[in-house]
């Protein structure tokens, strides 16, 4: 394997996986009721179709707030998940998955949960396509807090020396979004996301895939269409026990592709927290 090919892997590698290191803390859902929401779709139809999902989750760490800063040491989150998608004539296959868990999660665990897999094939003359838009949003917001309320969290002494006495308080908004219309291929996509965690040591995370494949059956080696995908992080974190701002951080990524698509896949993966892993 020759330099410039080792170059391109490890340029697509850090494109595709982006990590970000912040102050984040979620709040613990252990006092709320703790739905689990799973459902399951597979259909298989020439014809038309509809569907439409939502779903929010909306978790304090300790109550309500009217507005304003939270008080010391409290967290906020919010998860905010959409999916539609339409045909107007031709055949679908799909497989749906969506499991909703608003629980207190470990690590590798998700408050949602989504993979979705459709096959799709339709005569472009005729007008038809399946057109589908799938967003997940999380925000996670909280005061400032003293370390040794948060030990846990704090492993490495060398990191507990850099912090000092106190965490700032933050804002945090990440997002994976994708827009898609085919009259011909395979679409997967995965969205996950943890907004509630058990203890203070497990991070927010969200995770977004999609990709787009020939469908084998039709004897095209490509797919054809259009697709776009939207990935957004922003941050913001104060210092010591104040609100003041101390720093920012934002990234975004868009891409578009169409035409004839032989192949297309975008993994977007954010995870917050100070616990050095």
């Amino acid at each position: 394997m020759n330099r410039k090919i080792v170059y391109v892997i490890c340029l697509c590698l850090f494109l595709l996986i982006i990590s970000v290191s912040t102050a984040d803390r979620l709040p613990n859902g252990t006092n709320t009721t703790n739905r689990q929401i799973p459902s399951e779709t597979y259909l298989e139809v020439i014809g038309s179709m509809s569907s439409h999902q939502t779903y929010q989750l909306d978790t304090y760490s300790n109550g309500s707030h009217d507005g304003g800063f939270l008080d010391d040491g409290e967290t906020y989150s919010s998860v905010v998940y959409k999916n539609a998608m339409t045909t107007n004539g031709g055949y679908l296959a799909q497989s749906k998955g969506l499991k909703l868990d608003e629980g207190a999660q470990q690590k590798g665990g998700y408050n949602v949960d989504s993979k979705i897999v459709s096959t799709y094939l339709t005569d472009p003359e005729k007008g038809s396509k399946m057109s589908t838009a799938d967003s997940l949003e999380l925000f996670t917001s909280g005061n400032w807090t003293n370390t040794s309320d948060i030990n846990k969290t704090i492993r490495n002494p060398v990191v507990q020396g850099i912090i000092g006495d106190y965490i700032g308080g933050f804002n945090s908004y990440y997002k994976g979004a994708s827009a898609t219309e085919l009259t011909s291929g395979q679409l997967a996509t995965i969205a996950q996301t943890r907004s509630v965690g058990s203890d203070t040591s497990v991070p927010a995370e969200l995770h977004y895939l999609i990709g787009i494949h020939p469908d084998t059956s039709s004897g095209m080696p490509y797919a054809a269409g259009t697709s776009r995908t939207d990935f957004v992080m922003t941050n913001e974190e104060g210092a010591g026990n104040t609100t003041e701002m101390a720093s920012t951080k934002a990234m975004s990524d868009t891409t578009t592709v169409d035409g004839q698509i032989f192949s297309f896949g975008k993994s977007y993966t954010v995870t917050s927290g100070v616990s050095p892993t």
